[in-house]
């Protein structure tokens, strides 16, 4: 049987990172990273929007994600490992009602914005009044103006995730790949080799996993497996707080969107910003490789929390939800294709939508990215070294520290965030 100081179930951003992080300080650590598809970044990371941004109500999400933003540019900038990151910017749309308010003055209060008209809006090709039947019948809403967020933009998921894996691999990390994890072995911490232990009086442990492969061993686990941590943590009674969500993108592309997504927020030669319509909140996210806006919208009221293990993208949810509105803030969706498409999950933290990291046992669980794995993967990592090793804060890439625990269960300390897309 296999045995090693550490072993990470999950090789998509969080594990990637929480193994590069933990290795990097503990080079004498003999760790593995165990995965179910043949190779990293192939579940939910693969089919992330793949966007950043360091715009938010919440402390602690500002502080996740800048860390993490400014890592990644020390990667690309300083250290020459292209992550395809874009600084283009995230467009909030509002009616002037959000755009005044409490809590867009809160956000900006912590990093570089700008707010575009109206004109500046029709300038990039979006209608800021929809027709009346339209506002109407469909609840879509006038555009006032926009907010900008500048340290904000897009990357490529699988570059980053390379990054990591690279590295990992040049440190001595072994990858056990299309080696899914059947279950958690739950053992006495001292062992009196009577059936049926540990019983209700004995200390507990995770003793092993077992995995297609074979069983495996190490003094401490990470449990990094997104959506899939349910299916490990139920059978053994431990709560994940977490919920998987359906997600969709839809990618999209046609001669005038194809000449949107090469100009700036200024109408210059660049990358159109990442945007979010004012309500219902559709994303259009710029792939400028391709000359195509990748959509998606979080629907949540109707959308259940089932788990497949191949999800599908549904092209009617498309054509009869979000292309209707589409077409009413901007003219080019009339002409457009779908090309391409793919749905995944959400690992959905429910109450404050930001991860849970917390310890059972020897057991260290690290879910409920809700969405934003990437743009905080960095930090996450940073957080799961720290509870790893037994430290109490994390210092993250910035300079910014965070107490571990308030990531945690317990003693969470986490605003609930009200800029949502």
């Amino acid at each position: 049987m296999e045995k090693y100081d550490v072993i990470i179930i999950g090789a998509g951003i969080t594990g990637l990172s929480s193994a590069y992080h933990l290795k990097e300080e503990n080079r004498d650590l003999r760790m593995a990273i165990v995965e179910r598809m043949p190779t990293y970044a192939q579940g939910n990371t693969g089919k992330s929007d793949a966007a950043f941004r360091d715009i938010f109500t919440s402390e602690m999400n500002y502080k996740l994600s800048s860390s993490s933003i400014a890592f990644y540019k020390h990667v690309q900038n300083d250290l020459g490992y292209d992550l395809g990151m874009h600084f283009n910017g995230y467009l909030f749309l509002m009616d002037e009602k959000d755009l005044s308010s409490e809590k867009i003055e809160r956000a900006r209060r912590r990093t570089e914005t700008e707010i575009l008209t109206r004109d500046d809006i029709r300038n990039l090709g979006i209608e800021v009044s929809p027709s009346k039947e339209a506002r109407e019948i469909m609840n879509l809403r006038e555009i006032g103006g926009g907010l900008l967020g500048k340290n904000c933009g897009i990357l490529e998921p699988q570059n980053i995730a390379s990054y990591y894996a690279g590295e990992l691999e040049r440190m001595g990390v072994d990858f056990y790949y299309s080696n899914p994890v059947l279950r958690l072995n739950l053992d006495p911490v001292k062992r009196i080799d009577y059936p049926g232990e540990p019983f209700i009086w004995q200390d507990k442990i995770i003793g092993s996993i077992e995995t297609k492969n074979g069983r495996m061993q190490a003094d401490q686990y990470i449990l990094a497996a997104d959506v899939w941590v349910n299916g490990l943590l139920d059978p053994i009674g431990i709560d994940s707080h977490i919920r998987p969500k359906k997600r969709q993108v839809f990618q999209v592309t046609g001669d005038e969107i194809k000449s949107m997504v090469k100009r700036d927020y200024r109408g210059r030669e660049g990358v159109f910003p990442f945007t979010i319509l004012p309500g219902p909140r559709i994303v259009m996210r710029p792939e400028p490789g391709s000359g195509s806006f990748w959509i998606s919208y979080n629907d949540d009221i109707g959308r259940d929390f089932s788990l497949e293990e191949d999800p599908q993208p549904e092209m009617e949810f498309y054509l009869k939800n979000e292309l209707m509105v589409l077409r009413e803030y901007i003219r080019a969706f009339n002409s457009s294709r779908v090309t391409g498409a793919w749905a995944g999950y959400y690992s959905e933290n429910t109450i404050d939508g930001t991860y849970y990291i917390f310890r059972e046992m020897n057991l260290i669980i690290a879910t409920g990215s809700s969405g934003s794995g990437i743009m905080k993967g960095d930090a996450a990592g940073r957080i799961v070294s720290a509870l790893t090793m037994g430290r109490e804060r994390a210092r993250l890439f910035n300079g910014d520290e965070i107490p571990v625990e308030y990531l945690g269960v317990r003693n969470r300390n986490v605003e609930k965030e009200e800029l949502v897309i």
